[in-house]
């Protein structure tokens, strides 16, 4: 069996010879930092994170599903869960780059890696380029 993360077991067994089992999972505290605010929770593979106060207390009221901390959270979570003493280390993934080639339509050059930014990359020549290559290969 794989210990998830988070998760602190216990078989205990009393004089009689009866025993019991106890789990517990959370552990943390971390600090991610994204956006200029430092978000303060506990984790757990089973639960998935959760913010708490400075004394540990969970909050009443978490991040929103827009929050930029989820982002965050699931970047540091896929690269292995690095720390800093408390500190959540993680680098920000490769963003896939796109030409845009009219109104809405862009053509990728550069796919990025899961959660990276989009970045349009305004290159003229590269624009002109990637319309004649589309216009050759149309049926």
């Amino acid at each position: 069996m794989t210990k998830e993360f988070g998760h602190k077991y216990a078989t205990v067994r009393d004089a009689t010879g009866q025993s019991f089992h106890i789990d517990a999972w959370g552990t943390g505290p971390f600090v991610i930092c994204v956006g200029g605010k430092a978000f303060r929770f506990e984790d757990s593979d089973r639960f998935g994170p959760y913010l708490v106060s400075a004394r540990g207390d969970v909050l009443d009221k978490q991040p929103s599903e827009r929050s930029p901390f989820w982002r965050a959270h699931r970047i540091w979570a896929r690269q292995g869960r690095r720390l800093e003493g408390e500190v959540c280390i993680w680098d920000e993934p490769k963003p896939t780059k796109v030409v845009k080639i009219s109104g809405r339509r862009a053509f990728v050059v550069d796919y990025g890696e899961e959660d990276g930014e989009t970045i349009v990359v305004e290159d003229e020549a590269a624009r002109t380029a990637i319309i004649a290559k589309l216009i050759k290969e149309k049926p």
